[in-house]
């Protein structure tokens, strides 16, 4: 059951890429608001769909129908300034609107939710908008020859405007080299991705500790907020060797990411 449901948003998400790719432009970072033009409002679906921007008191994005019609809104938050961060939550709530719209007629969604890897309607326009934004056919041709670093992190993240969390997290899903892409705080996982080659790893599951003996662990347990890339040796698995380096987020959430590749 639960492959099924990771299935409906990359179907989804897959369809438009294609859409975009083969009749629109065809550039990234892509634009949504043309992309709902072009694919939502002249393509056979059946309801309208259309954008407004405002201030809002209670939410960052919300998907809402129109009392009694097949018309409905995207409302994103103008108060909120980082653009990085609006870009997910329109992708977002355009995946509410392409997976759920027939079993809810609003979502609210605020930085929990758009955060929230485990419920399933939130977990599934998450992936929704990390497909949507970061194709893997463009991440694979232009990245997965890349050493696996906070650096590339944050070109992957320049490249399609999106946060580092979302592009690691994306990056990780897909990327051929044996990689994985962990953020924590207070020195507990939150989530965590490794790609298809990545082997076990002694630390990765929501709530498990960051091994002691990582440079994640270390810089977690002191006051030291900076990190070269280091070879961590066994730190994450006990036969593969890796290097991890860190960056920690800079919007007060207290998220530290880690990335981590391991010798093929």
């Amino acid at each position: 059951m639960r492959k099924k449901s990771q299935n409906r948003p990359i179907k989804h998400a897959n369809r438009l890429t294609r859409f975009w790719q083969d009749y629109g432009p065809n550039t990234y970072p892509l634009d949504i608001d043309l992309l709902i033009e072009g694919a939502i409002q002249s393509s056979g679906y059946n309801a309208c769909l259309e954008t407004k921007r405002g201030s809002f008191d209670s939410f960052e994005g919300c998907l809402l129908r129109v009392a009694k019609t097949d018309r409905w809104n995207i409302l994103i938050n103008e108060n909120i300034t980082n653009q990085r961060r609006l870009r997910f939550t329109h992708a977002h709530e355009l995946g509410h609107f392409m997976c759920h719209r027939e079993q809810q007629n609003r979502f609210e969604d605020s930085p929990d939710t758009l955060n929230d890897f485990q419920q399933e309607l939130e977990a599934e326009a998450n992936t929704f908008a990390s497909w949507l934004l970061m194709p893997a056919n463009v991440v694979r041709d232009e990245f997965d020859r890349s050493s696996w670093t906070v650096d590339t992190l944050r070109k992957l993240g320049n490249r399609f405007e999106c946060s580092l969390q979302a592009s690691g997290l994306r990056f990780a899903d897909i990327a051929s080299k044996p990689i994985a892409f962990v953020v924590s705080r207070d020195g507990m996982i939150l989530w965590a991705k490794k790609s298809p080659s990545a082997p076990y790893m002694k630390a990765f599951c929501s709530g498990d500790e960051l091994p002691s003996d990582s440079e994640a662990g270390k810089l977690s347990a002191s006051s030291s907020r900076h990190s070269d890339d280091v070879d961590s040796g066994h730190a994450w698995n006990e036969y593969r060797r890796s290097a991890e380096s860190q960056y920690f987020d800079q919007t007060g959430r207290g998220y530290q990411y880690t990335c981590i590749e391991f010798e093929e």
